[in-house]
């Protein structure tokens, strides 16, 4: 084996020894990720897509991790929405925490201080209660020839020339 090749496969070596893995998930097994800075730019076609971010998401923002790459990552947003974020600005997601009924004597005692008690209508909500008649009542059925064009505005006559600069 000569120099040349020895070093050729020295460098296919280490370069190949860089490179991390992609790890790509199905959106319906992706672990959610919660950004950690705010303002992370979201880009849809990847960070080097000309016009800057699409978006930007605030901090502890879900998306799901779709593809981990280098640098960048394809995530999906809550709202269906896919691109890539910066790696750096997310990391694993706490867990969600589960709502906690409140006792029932708690819920009415804050409502009662929050507001009083108003007498609510039972009966069916209608919508078609007639307008009164007015001498002012508008047809709305015009046309073209139903609008007077406004009067000419009289122009005044210059008095002298206007005066031109050379």
């Amino acid at each position: 084996m000569n120099v040349r090749s020895f070093l050729c496969l020295a460098a296919a070596a280490t370069f190949l020894s860089g490179c991390a893995a992609t790890q790509t998930y199905a959106p319906e097994q992706a672990p959610e990720m919660a950004v950690v800075r705010d303002f992370t730019q979201f880009y849809r076609l990847g960070p080097s897509q000309g016009g800057g971010p699409d978006a930007t998401l605030r901090v502890d923002a879900r998306v799901k991790l779709l593809r981990k790459e280098m640098g960048y990552s394809l995530v999906q947003l809550d709202d269906g929405r896919t691109g890539y974020i910066a790696n750096e600005d997310f990391a694993p997601a706490p867990p969600k925490p589960k709502p906690t009924p409140e006792p029932a004597e708690s819920r009415s005692s804050s409502r009662s201080r929050n507001k009083p008690d108003s007498p609510r209508y039972q009966g069916d909500q209608v919508n078609d209660t007639p307008l009164p008649e007015s001498p002012l009542s508008l047809d709305l059925n015009i046309g073209p020839e139903d609008v007077v064009p406004p009067a000419p505005t009289p122009q005044p006559t210059p008095t002298e020339p206007p005066k031109f600069r050379y």
